[in-house]
C-alpha cells in the first residue's frame, strides 16, 4: 500500500471511531433522559443502567484508538524519536484509562442511590460524564485538523 492509501485509511479509522465516539455518547445521553437531572424528580437508577456500561465501554476503546493515533501521528511532527513518540503514546493511554476511571466513578456517584445526594451534586455528575470523553474529543478532532493543515 503506497503513502495515500495508508492516509486514506487512517483518515477513516480516524472518522470512524470518531463517530463511534460521538454516537455512543450521544445514545447514553438518550437512555439518560428518564433519570435525574433531566426529569424530575427523575426515575431512580435500578440493576437496568447496568446496559451503560457495555456502550461506555465502547466509548472509551474509540477513545482510545483516537488518542493512540493522535499520538503516534504527532510523534513524528514533533521530531521525537521512535522510542519516545511509543512512549509517548503510551503515556497518552495512561492518562486514557485515569480519566475513564474517573468517568466510571462519576457515573457511580450519579446513579447511586444515596439519600444524601443534591441535584447540584447530579448535576455536576452528568457534567464532567458526559463533559470528559467530549472533550476528549474535540481535542483529538483539533489535533487531526492541526495535523492534517500542517502537511
Amino acid at each position: 500500500m503506497d503513502l495515500t492509501g495508508t492516509i486514506v485509511m487512517e483518515s477513516k479509522c480516524f472518522w470512524i471511531n470518531w463517530l463511534v465516539t460521538l454516537g455512543t455518547t450521544g445514545l447514553l445521553f438518550v437512555w439518560s433522559l428518564p433519570l435525574s437531572p433531566f426529569s424530575t424528580p427523575g426515575m431512580r437508577a435500578n440493576e437496568a443502567v447496568i446496559i451503560f456500561l457495555p456502550l461506555m465501554l465502547l466509548r472509551w476503546l474509540a477513545l482510545a484508538i483516537l488518542l493512540w493515533h493522535s499520538a503516534l501521528q504527532w510523534a513524528p511532527r514533533l521530531r521525537l524519536s521512535s522510542h519516545w513518540g511509543i512512549g509517548m503514546a503510551i503515556l497518552v493511554l495512561v492518562l486514557h484509562l485515569v480519566l475513564g476511571s474517573v468517568n466510571l466513578s462519576v457515573m457511580n456517584l450519579w446513579l447511586s442511590v444515596a439519600e444524601t445526594k443534591t441535584r447540584a451534586v447530579e448535576i455536576m455528575c452528568v457534567v464532567v460524564y458526559f463533559g470528559l470523553p467530549l472533550l476528549a474529543l474535540a481535542l483529538c478532532t483539533a489535533l487531526r485538523v492541526a495535523a492534517t493543515q500542517s502537511r
